[in-house]
């Protein structure tokens, strides 16, 4: 490694020495022969630790230009013996974790055929930590105007340009070395230069900063904005730096950002809907008067309003669940329905879309709030939907109706039919028979024939007494008075086959008519106490619940059970029995299900044979 002369200003040859300088002698491989005080002094070494050893072994020389150690090889003592050349070069040695810098000359001498080092040096460790301390600040000087955007001019008192800096020439209408040697007058309009230069004199004279922007006086850069710094400069008396930035795109966002503003207060206080601007507690910061009307109260009452102070109790922890997420970044924003208190006392229903202002660092500011008014919706809302109730039982009453005068042409066509057809052929043969005892059995044909005739008469007339039942009541029944009365009509039964029946009536009250009540509950515990198996003790279990849209009542027994595969379509027609040897006429389910379906209510039945049955009867309610 070859190093170059140092720039420093030394002592050319080792002959012009001084007492200043250290003087070394060495042999051909570079050991000490001889070191004068000075060296020693220099090298902080004693005579006796040098004589004998070689430099480099004795210290580990370093780079003036990058501090950089240097190995043997590397170091110019070795370089000037191998090569036999004159070196002057700039080393440092390390001492006391500092470093000490030396000018050597090296010089290679020559005695008795054998080649050795003459070596004279001198301390300039000021010098070197001088000029690196210059070469930083240059760097970091360089560094700091690559990183401006902004073009610096140095310019006299009168407000003509001497010099300029910038990283960005392209930044000005003109390239900056246009303005050199010019003035403000000469490139700019007057009523741009006179006050620039005035406020370069009143810098200078006050010895103070001033700043003014302006827009560019050429035509085609009319858009341009700049910012221009007139900044004194303190080692000078007349002279100042003009430092001019390019703020166009920060005009633009502030235009932007007041028209935005001007487009919100706009919407803000002129909008059909009432918005608050509320703190992240909901108290109200500014409110509109569309808001005010909606509550009652005015904007000053508002501003002293917390908004869950006047929300219904009911919608106040869902309202504050979402406030909570909302000011936590979990949702952008948020809309429920909510009732407020308004100022007269009533509840208003509003629908509120809640949003969060964040910061740039994504803090939350404030809240927006816009709020509807909506209780005259909600209103027409629960009128349809009473309509639509209205409207669907109707609708299932018809249905019921039509379906009923269908079973009703069915049992006039099946029922009387048999007898009614039987009838007059009997009366002929009685009227052509002479025979006694074949006129007796004709009679007791048609007597049987009269009484089917007769019972399914009254059968139909107990359902056309029903469907003609105009003034039926409805009144509060009590589920447990209601069975206490049916069991008394039944208590020799259950007592003669020791049946147990448990209740539990999670549903006290029905709306309905009492006397329909007690027969569809007597007819349920009648048929559950009626088909049971021999030696097999009845146990039925009667309860009520609530459902969605009326309440349920079952009635659970372990009976004989019903084969619904079989008998399911059939189930609840007139006069169909399922179950021979017992006395029944087969009407009893049929007028449960017609007193259950006139009033828009169901039934139905689970069961298998010999498991029991559960009726399931739900009642939907008038009020």
């Amino acid at each position: 490694m070859h190093l170059q002369r140092d720039s420093l200003s030394t002592p050319s040859t080792p002959t012009q020495s001084s007492g200043l300088e250290g003087l070394i002698t060495t042999s051909e491989d570079g050991t000490i022969l001889h070191l004068n005080g000075r060296a020693c002094e220099l090298l902080t070494l004693d005579n006796s630790q040098a004589l004998g050893k070689k430099l480099h072994r004795l210290f580990t020389f370093y780079s003036s230009e990058d501090t950089a150690a240097l190995t043997a090889e590397q170091t110019p003592f070795q370089i000037a013996l191998q090569e036999s050349i004159h070196q002057e070069v700039i080393l440092g040695i390390a001492k006391d974790d500092t470093f000490k810098w030396f000018v050597f000359h090296i010089n290679p001498r020559s005695a008795e055929n054998k080649t050795g080092l003459q070596i004279s040096f001198m301390d300039v460790s000021k010098l070197v930590n001088q000029s690196h301390a210059l070469k930083d600040k240059q760097h970091q000087l360089q560094l700091l105007v690559a990183s401006l955007n902004d073009l610096v001019f140095e310019v006299t008192d009168m407000g003509v340009f001497k010099n300029y800096w910038t990283n960005n020439p392209s930044l000005l209408f003109y390239p900056p070395e246009e303005f050199l040697n010019k003035s403000l007058t000469e490139l700019f309009p007057a009523d741009l230069a006179i006050p620039t230069v005035q406020l370069i004199q009143n810098a200078l004279k006050l010895d103070r900063e001033f700043k003014m922007e302006f827009q560019s006086p050429v035509e085609q850069h009319k858009h341009k904005w700049y910012s221009l710094q007139i900044k004194p400069i303190h080692r000078t008396q007349n002279r100042v730096a003009l430092v001019v930035s390019d703020i166009t795109k920060e005009i633009e966002s502030t235009e932007k950002i007041r028209f935005n503003e001007h487009k919100f207060n706009q919407a803000f206080h002129f909008s059909g809907l009432g918005i608050a601007l509320t703190n992240l507690d909901g108290y109200c910061i500014e409110s509109n008067l569309t808001l005010t009307k909606i509550l009652g109260y005015t904007q000053e009452e508002m501003a002293a309003t917390k908004f869950s102070q006047n929300t219904h109790p009911d919608d106040v922890e869902r309202d504050t669940e979402l406030r909570k997420k909302l000011i936590h970044g979990d949702i952008d924003s948020f809309t429920i329905q909510k009732r407020y208190r308004h100022k007269l006392g009533h509840f208003v229903w509003c629908s509120v879309t809640i949003a969060a202002v964040f910061d740039n660092a994504n803090t939350p500011l404030f809240l927006i709030v816009q709020v509807q008014d909506i209780s005259e919706s909600k209103k027409n809302i629960e009128i349809l939907k009473r309509q639509k109730i209205e409207s669907d039982l109707v609708k299932i009453d018809l249905e019921t109706k039509v379906r009923q005068l269908e079973e009703f042409a069915n049992i006039l066509a099946h029922n009387l039919k048999g007898p009614l057809s039987n009838m007059p052929m009997l009366i002929d043969e009685l009227k052509i028979s002479k025979d006694e005892k074949v006129r007796t059995d004709f009679l007791d044909l048609l007597t049987i024939s009269t009484e089917q005739l007769t019972e399914t008469l009254h059968d139909l007339g107990e359902i056309l007494e029903l469907r003609s039942n105009k003034s039926l009541v409805f009144e509060n029944c009590d589920f447990q008075l209601v069975y206490h009365k049916v069991k008394q009509q039944y208590m020799e039964e259950i007592q003669l086959k020791n049946a147990t029946i448990l209740t539990e009536f999670n549903v006290k009250q029905i709306h309905y008519p009492k006397i329909y009540l007690e027969s569809i509950l007597s007819n349920l515990i009648s048929n559950s106490l009626r088909f049971t198996a021999a030696g097999k003790a009845p146990h039925i279990e009667i309860r009520t619940s609530l459902e969605d849209d009326g309440t349920l009542l079952t009635v659970k027994d372990n009976g004989l059970g019903i084969n619904l595969p079989k008998y399911k379509s059939q189930l609840f027609m007139f006069k169909k029995v399922f179950h021979r040897g017992f006395e029944s006429k087969g009407i009893g389910l049929f007028l449960t299900r017609y007193q259950i379906e006139s009033l828009g209510g169901k039934i139905d039945v689970q069961s298998e044979p010999n498991e029991g049955s559960v009726f399931s009867v739900k009642f939907l309610e008038r009020k």
